[in-house]
């Protein structure tokens, strides 16, 4: 296999002298190359929420939904529109995120105990500082919170939403003259699952407590938006999604299978109570960037805001994640690099958020990337510069997985103009979307003849993917591999 991501250097930078945060804990000095005084690179704060999928910004044309904070970095940046998870589920695509790595390959290199390097090493290996507020949820052996040395911040809490945002600004407050490599991770709209399951009759406490700011489990109808165009479950929706919904939890209520059960005012309600957990963490993030603002911080400082994965907020009837439609997969993903990156302009080039945040970073902070092989691409070029000759991904892939009484392998390749659904199992396992005319995945073009062509090399997209990344999709026809039936 080839390592398509070239190692590369930063861009050329501004000369500039900031005031910049304190190390709170000394550096690893086996795999730090030490700064020099006075350095002018900029800062990279990289802010993710859990589980908001790409359209819940007011920038992006949400009704009913305030969110200044997340606005103003679009306003100053570049918003990609077309940013897809590689996987939507926490653990899986975190990994993806602070390795680069595809989901796909987690279980097989915590298998052989095989280190691997992160987001925080490729910033300290350049010299930066660097610190971890918020949720991590990557919980493979050879990654975790337990061994630093491995994945590279200096500083790591954990902590509820505001406890995040508390311990950021007090980072920032902190006078030193080197770069820093800031996450802050947190964690709602995620709250959207215990507020489900409120609302669906869970008793227990543990499983209904809203952790990061409660909201109305009953509100006005008269205050809820109305339901999305593409609320109906498909007639020809595959097997394997129709199994997630109706998956039986066997160590107590299925939460989400109750949810799923709502009707069209119990959904409004539910849109609504997204949109106010939106909101929410979006007052948490305003604060953060007030004080990056507050400590002369904010001109020498690239933010990079993104969402581990979306939300079905009743598109197609569905609550959380886990599957392929848009609105589990489909993320925010802003960049804003004050007096470099375009500013307040949207850009609809695929990214692939899991794989392209490594060479993103690793190209801000003038770091090569580590011996491969990696398939993310750097989405920098084109935050600086529209029509950058950089490389780009001609499609990207989205695995998925549903395991009842059979595993049920799912992969979606994106290309501008449709998307493609394939399951391994199952009955209606194709399905393929015209994306310029049906965003919300309503009308399958699968068995429509005039689509063929385009179904065909769909299928010859996913085929080239699983042979050049070793990609651990099988498919029980074999249809995929062998190139088309």
């Amino acid at each position: 296999m080839k390592n398509i991501t070239e190692p590369f250097t930063g861009p050329r930078l501004r000369v500039a002298l900031l005031v910049i945060p304190l190390v709170l804990l000394a550096m690893q000095s086996d795999t730090v190359d030490a700064a020099e005084p006075g350095d002018s690179r900029p800062n990279i704060l990289l802010i993710t929420t859990d589980q908001q999928f790409a359209d819940a910004m007011g920038c992006a044309g949400s009704e009913g939904l305030n969110t200044p904070a997340m606005d103003e970095i679009a306003k100053r940046g570049v918003r990609f529109t077309n940013a897809y998870v590689n996987y939507p589920v926490c653990l899986p695509e975190r990994y993806s995120m602070y390795t680069g790595r595809l989901p796909c390959t987690r279980r097989l290199a915590d298998a052989k105990n095989k280190p691997i390097v992160s987001l925080g090493n490729q910033a300290k290996l350049a010299g930066y500082r660097t610190a971890y507020f918020g949720k991590w949820h990557i919980q493979d052996q050879t990654f975790s919170t337990k061994d630093r040395k491995h994945h590279g911040f200096d500083v790591y809490t954990s902590g509820r939403d505001a406890t995040i945002t508390e311990n950021a600004v007090g980072y920032l407050s902190q006078p030193n003259d080197t770069p820093f490599l800031l996450v802050t991770s947190y964690y709602n709209p995620h709250d959207i699952c215990e507020w489900g399951r409120k609302k669906a009759g869970v008793k227990e406490k543990k499983a209904t407590t809203m952790r990061n700011g409660d909201v109305s489990i009953s509100p006005p109808l008269e205050d809820c938006p109305p339901l999305p165009d593409n609320y109906e479950i498909n007639a020809d929706e595959a097997e394997a999604v129709m199994r997630r919904r109706n998956i039986v939890d066997k160590k107590g209520p299925n939460a989400q299978k109750m949810a799923m059960s709502f009707d069209r005012d119990q959904w409004r309600q539910y849109r609504w109570a997204y949109n106010r957990l939106v909101e929410l963490v979006d007052n948490e993030i305003g604060q953060v960037l007030a004080a990056l603002k507050e400590n002369g911080l904010d001109e020498n400082t690239v933010v990079i805001f993104t969402s581990d994965h979306g939300d079905g907020c009743g598109a197609h009837r569905w609550h959380q994640k886990s599957i392929l439609y848009e609105e589990s997969c489909r993320v925010p993903f802003i960049i804003r690099w004050p007096g470099q990156s375009r500013v307040n302009e949207i850009d609809d080039r695929l990214v692939s958020v899991g794989i392209d945040l490594m060479p993103t970073i690793s190209e801000i902070v003038g770091t090569p990337m580590p011996d491969g092989p990696y398939f993310g691409l750097s989405a920098l070029p084109f935050a600086l510069d529209e029509h950058s000759p950089a490389p780009t991904h001609r499609y990207v892939v989205t695995e998925a997985e549903v395991d009842d009484d059979v595993s049920y392998k799912g992969r979606s390749v994106r290309t501008p103009n449709f998307k493609y659904h394939r399951w391994s199992d199952g009955s209606n396992r194709e399905q393929l979307f015209d994306m310029v005319n049906d965003r919300g995945e309503t009308n399958n073009l699968a068995q429509e003849p005039e689509f063929a062509d385009v179904l065909e090399a769909h299928r010859k997209m996913l085929a080239d993917w699983i042979e050049r990344t070793d990609d651990t999709y099988t498919d029980s026809e074999a249809v995929v591999r062998a190139y088309g039936n």
